[in-house]
């Protein structure tokens, strides 16, 4: 019984590597005591030793979620700790998966125990990320961004840098296991201060080239929700958006947040015919999240450009039961049956293209509030782009680690891509993002200021975003290869 305590003491370590902590050292501890746990009581419930690390984990690196279901998503105190516990033992069960993974293709060798790990550390991640419309949220590579450990991320991406950091701790395990036996120390040693070297070297690549620069202010309205979808909110925000035109320069860039217009370009015509006049006498391009009407039932999540910006895209991976009820159809049929229907016959329908926000030669990869989280789809919509850009909504975070964690996700973007990024919320943290990932200004949690800064454009492509995941999925599979051969034949390295 004492392990699983243990597993899950070291699940709850893990999520204090990521922000707002950024001990990247302790996610790295955690993760050489979930390997020696599992190595050490291989004949045991490996599936319950995963458990119960993943429920420490998610525990810890998730609370925010009781915090948006109890305070924003009106349950009482009860029903959000049973849905909160519910998502942490569902998100748990990857963990088991991995512990049954890792006992299934486990043998004894040197070779096995270095590989294996990792391959089946990263296979779960990846899995999570797209399983049940996907949660890429406290993936191990997010950890890294600004420390000398992120060298790898602009290359193979931040499943990469996953791969790279569990390495080093299969490495580190068998360090110390071998060193206590005397064997193998030479070749481990050296590999080991090979990955450490790689990474510091892979630092100091440039990807991407200067091509100019460009004045931005990031907005930060700071409503809460009940007021941001009232009559007072939509004057408010209207307010703030022409004071923001008045106070900018000719030429300046201005960003609004997720949603900040909550009515359609349709609603908002005899308005926003005059804000697009006011901008381009100014020369300035004002982007901002609205609501797209398709029709009178379907709507969309946008982010569209005025004045002398052009275009609009409309979010493409939506929240489920925030956004949409998925099997809709299926349950309108059952609410018919029943003699019931829907108080709200309004659909949030997703987006069905990329589109860029142009600004003259100047192209913008938009991406609306979770879809920061997905790497391959930023990356699908960022081709030929030079500036970064995520419009969020994180008030339902409330004052827990969620929008830190959010923000960090967001650097890891800049990084992987090796461009600036723009991260403009309705009531923080908005930033401002530099191609290293490092953060050059921000706003805080439920502040209404905004920033103002000069930010660079680039052109260039690193390997992440010329080849995405894939690199990261063949080397899986070299490894799985390697791994299954040295199964079957089971000699000693």
């Amino acid at each position: 019984m004492k392990i699983y305590l243990f597993s899950l003491l070291a699940g709850s370590i893990y999520p204090l590597g990521f922000a707002p902590f950024n001990i990247w050292p302790l996610s790295l501890i955690s993760i050489i005591l979930f390997l020696h746990f599992l190595e050490s009581h291989i004949k045991e419930n490996l599936f319950l030793i995963g458990l119960f690390y993943g429920v420490g984990l998610f525990s810890v690196g998730i609370s925010w979620m009781y915090v948006s279901i109890h305070y924003y998503g009106n349950f009482g105190i009860y029903a959000s700790v049973i849905i909160t516990i519910f998502f942490i033992f569902a998100l748990a069960l990857y963990f088991s998966f991995l512990g049954l993974i890792y006992g299934f293709i486990k043998t004894s060798t040197t070779l096995n125990i270095l590989f294996l790990f990792p391959f089946s550390w990263v296979f779960v991640e990846i899995i999570r990320s797209y399983l049940f419309t996907g949660f890429p949220w406290l993936i191990a590579g997010t950890s890294l961004v600004t420390s000398i450990l992120d060298g790898w991320t602009p290359i193979l991406g931040v499943y990469g840098s996953s791969l790279f950091f569990v390495l080093i701790a299969s490495s580190l395990y068998l360090l110390i296991v071998k060193f206590l036996n005397k064997e193998n120390l030479i070749y481990l040693t050296s590999f080991f201060i090979l990955l450490i070297l790689s990474s510091l070297l892979f630092k100091q690549l440039t990807w991407t080239h200067k091509i100019g620069d460009i004045l931005i202010s990031v907005y930060q309205p700071n409503l809460e929700l009940e007021e941001k979808w009232s009559f007072r909110g939509i004057e408010k925000t209207k307010e703030l958006i022409e004071d923001s035109i008045v106070n900018a320069k000719n030429s300046e860039f201005i960003f609004f947040p997720e949603t900040a217009l909550i009515k359609s370009e349709m609603d908002l015509d005899v308005w926003l015919k005059d804000i697009d006049s006011k901008l381009k006498l100014k020369n300035i391009a004002l982007i901002t999240g609205i609501i797209g009407r398709i029709s009178n039932q379907k709507v969309t999540n946008r982010v569209q450009g005025f004045g002398k910006a052009e275009g609009f895209y409309d979010k493409r991976h939506l929240v489920p039961f925030g956004e949409y009820v998925p099997l809709v159809d299926y349950l309108e049929k059952v609410l018919y049956l029943l003699g019931l229907e829907r108080l709200n016959n309004i659909t949030t329908v997703p987006g069905e293209t990329f589109n860029n926000i142009k600004v003259g030669e100047i192209k913008i990869s938009p991406a609306i509030c979770y879809e920061i989280a997905f790497n391959d789809l930023v990356r699908e919509a960022s081709i030929n782009s030079n500036l970064l850009l995520t419009i969020s909504n994180d008030t339902w975070f409330g004052r827990s680690i969620g929008p830190e964690q959010h923000l960090e996700i967001a650097q890891n973007r800049a990084l992987e891509h090796q461009m600036s990024l723009i991260r403009s919320t309705n009531s923080g943290i908005s930033a401002i993002i530099n191609k290293k990932g490092e953060i050059i200004d921000r706003v805080n949690h439920f502040q209404d200021y905004g920033l103002k800064e000069n930010v660079y454009l680039y052109r260039g492509e690193t390997p992440f975003r010329k080849f995405g995941n894939k690199p990261v999925y063949i080397i899986l599979l070299m490894i799985f290869a390697i791994l299954i051969y040295n199964k079957r034949t089971y000699v000693n390295i």
